[in-house]
């Protein structure tokens, strides 16, 4: 129920907000109530997927990718995502996320979101997404050059940044991972 209450705050504050360069940073910010704990009375693993969700939502609103996924029928996939926890979050914490594209190749784009408290990181995290539109994989670029046809702007002539080390990594675990289920 809370995650709803979330979401139509957010699309009751999207409209109105302007276009976002789709290679800046997303910027989300939550608290931490009681409800977001677990036993051992910090922010619960589960959470923090379920943040992730509207963190990837505010960013699709916020380079204008929203309308398309009603009018044309893309939408987005996490293909996989890795956590890496830092230091626990506490109850009633201002927790700020910064999402932004880290990298993207011609099946999926790369995201990174960090969760500060205070300025601080607590936790990091990146995904592999697929961006999906009449039940093929497409580029992030091929979205990016859809928001601006829509948008009746200059299509951007957009290239993918060069893979931090981090990225590769994670490309050639997962690389590997599914070459080891093939193998059997």
């Amino acid at each position: 129920m809370i995650q709803l209450i979330r979401y139509a705050l957010m699309i009751i504050r999207r409209p109105w907000s302007p276009r976002r360069d789709p290679f800046g940073v997303t910027t989300t910010t939550f608290r931490v109530m009681p409800w977001d704990c677990d036993l051992n009375l910090h922010l619960t693993n589960t959470r923090y997927p379920m943040w992730l969700d509207l963190c990837r939502v505010q960013s699709f609103f916020e380079i204008g990718m929203i309308p398309l996924v009603f009018k044309q029928g893309w939408r987005s996939v996490i293909a996989s995502q890795t956590m890496s926890f830092i230091r626990e979050i506490k109850p009633f914490a201002k927790v700020v996320v910064e999402g932004r594209v880290v990298y993207w190749d011609r099946k999926y784009v790369y995201t990174e979101h960090r969760f500060l408290v205070d300025g601080k990181l607590h936790c990091k995290t990146l995904a592999r997404v697929a961006m999906i539109r009449g039940n093929r994989v497409r580029s992030f670029d091929s979205l990016l050059k859809a928001i601006d046809v829509y948008n009746d702007e200059p299509e951007g002539s957009y290239e993918a940044m060069t893979p931090s080390a981090e990225v590769t990594a994670k490309i050639n675990l997962l690389n590997a991972k599914r070459d080891a289920e093939l193998a059997h």
